[in-house]
């Protein structure tokens, strides 16, 4: 088991990185978002969904690239799609699930999934494999500008980036989500 917390940028579509600290309070990764295009990046300082994010250190970098639509209308209209890469090589796939309570999958070339999800009012996430095993829980504080993520992994199957990763891009979203049905 092992613990890492991170805080937010106070500004939502700041591209600066954002220290991820170990249980030492050792920064051990650097997350951020990044924008594609000029267009993602006017909507996201407008309001819009933030869309792809990064992170680096550790013994790989990971990044997330959502499918080139609006809002996944286009090419999947009931669901959002992310590319998942390592080092630049696209590894899996991280998608939404209809649900009453936001869902995320993601699904590796190799078959193995990860399932997130979140809590019906809180922002709680916990992430299960395909056996129902934890892998993960987490804890968002709740009213502040620069919301603070404490994560607790509790199994080594996976790259902790990876998972830091995919936590950040399903928060955002649920949060998106949220958001608009306001």
């Amino acid at each position: 088991m092992v613990n890492f917390h991170y805080r937010e940028n106070f500004f939502d579509s700041s591209t600066k990185a954002i220290d991820v600290y170990d249980e030492g309070d050792n920064p051990k990764y650097a997350l951020s978002l990044y924008y594609t295009s000029e267009r993602q990046k006017t909507f996201a300082y407008l309001g819009r969904q933030k869309h792809n994010f990064k992170i680096e250190g550790g013994d790989a970098g990971y990044a997330t690239k959502q499918e080139k639509s609006f809002e996944g209308k286009f090419k999947t209209p009931f669901r959002t799609v992310w590319g998942v890469m390592k080092d630049g090589e696209v590894i899996g796939e991280f998608t939404t699930k209809m649900a009453f309570r936001p869902k995320m999958t993601f699904e590796s070339n190799e078959g193995n999934r990860l399932f997130f999800q979140s809590g019906f009012f809180s922002r709680s996430v916990t992430v299960t494999d395909r056996d129902g095993r934890e892998i993960m829980t987490t804890k968002s504080e709740f009213f502040k500008l620069a919301s603070r993520h404490d994560l607790e992994i509790l199994d080594d199957t996976y790259d902790s980036a990876l998972l830091i990763l995919l936590f950040q891009v399903f928060y955002e979203y649920q949060e998106h989500m949220r958001k608009k049905s306001n």
